[in-house]
């Protein structure tokens, strides 16, 4: 077993008995959103991290997602369970239109075109009120359920096996995703779009693919979200939403997968530490964010890699002192 595999499997055993060492139910609380979080900060890091392209209308997505699942579970009757499924399929479709409009475009265009395709879908959510109730938002969305477990998921510490669950499979899908064909064809159209191109990388299917896949796996992270917080606003489709998850993506480290898992713990705590300070809280962050890529490019995950190649390369020369 490498020292990846065991780092891996201690992290995984300390996260499933951390509730049990947390006793308060607010700490539990904050875990649980640490986790939803974290899988939404790994789908943007799709786009940002492996495809190179800034997104400013993730945070629809997100939306999206959670009122697909409020709206069909409070009006229609469909099981809470497969809130996510729907939500996922929803705004995967959503995704697409809206890549297909936008992904032949790049850098600042492609920014500005998604900031505008997120702003329509706010537009829509807050003023249809008829159907989404509008800024009253969705109130009294069921908890999280399993079929044949009776098991209250409006309790934090049920609800984050749930949420850890879905990080443990998102981390292991953005893994193998970069292990596989796609991965590599993500990273070679964001290091030298050209090059792949002669290659035979489809550089515009390429980019769809991500581009939905990113936006689907937002869906399913803002069905929980919705399940668990039981009220969901178009506040989280605005601005604010959008920048909390590019901070989350920037300071972490994109382009890893630990990196936005851990810009998610950052914010999520720094959320709760500077929230007597109101709207200030964004200028503290904002403020993060520029010393972050000032100071540290690669996001706090890069201190990690350094004192790491640091430790290889000490051991890599005691090994050739004593073997010359």
């Amino acid at each position: 077993m490498n020292k990846r595999t065991t780092m891996t499997a201690l992290i995984g055993v300390v996260l499933a008995i951390l509730p049990l060492l947390v006793g308060s139910k607010y700490y539990q609380h904050m875990l649980v959103i640490w986790g939803l979080y974290a899988v939404y900060a790994l789908s943007l890091n799709v786009v940002i991290g492996y495809l190179g392209e800034l997104n400013f209308g993730h945070a629809a997505f997100f939306g999206i997602g959670a009122y697909t699942s409020a709206i069909l579970t409070t009006r229609y009757g469909v099981p809470v369970v497969s809130g996510p499924l729907f939500a996922a399929l929803v705004t995967g479709l959503i995704g697409a239109v809206v890549g297909y409009l936008s992904l032949r475009s790049t850098g600042p265009q492609f920014a500005i075109l998604t900031l505008s395709f997120g702003s329509i879908l706010f537009t829509i959510v807050n003023y249809w009120v008829d159907f989404t109730r509008g800024p009253m938002g969705i109130t009294n969305i069921p908890p999280f359920s399993l079929p044949f477990l009776k098991i209250d998921f409006t309790q934090a510490r049920n609800m984050y096996y749930v949420v850890l669950v879905a990080v443990a499979i998102t981390a292991y899908g953005c893994f193998a995703l970069m292990r596989g064909h796609s991965g590599r064809a993500f990273i070679a159209v964001r290091e030298n779009p050209q090059l792949a191109a002669s290659l035979g990388i489809n550089i515009f299917q390429t980019k769809l693919l991500g581009f939905i896949g990113a936006a689907a796996l937002a869906g399913a992270a803002g069905s929980l979200y919705a399940h668990y917080l039981s009220v969901i606003t178009p506040d989280m489709m605005g601005l604010q939403g959008v920048a909390a998850v590019i901070i989350m993506v920037i300071i972490g480290g994109k382009g890893t997968i630990v990196g936005p898992m851990i810009g998610a713990l950052v914010y999520v705590c720094l959320l709760e530490v500077l929230r007597a300070t109101g709207p200030l809280r964004m200028v503290s962050f904002g403020a993060l964010m520029t010393l972050c890529v000032i100071f540290l490019p690669g996001g706090l995950i890069s201190i990690w890699r350094r004192h790491m190649n640091e430790t290889r390369l000490a051991e890599a020369g005691n090994t050739t002192v004593e073997h010359p």
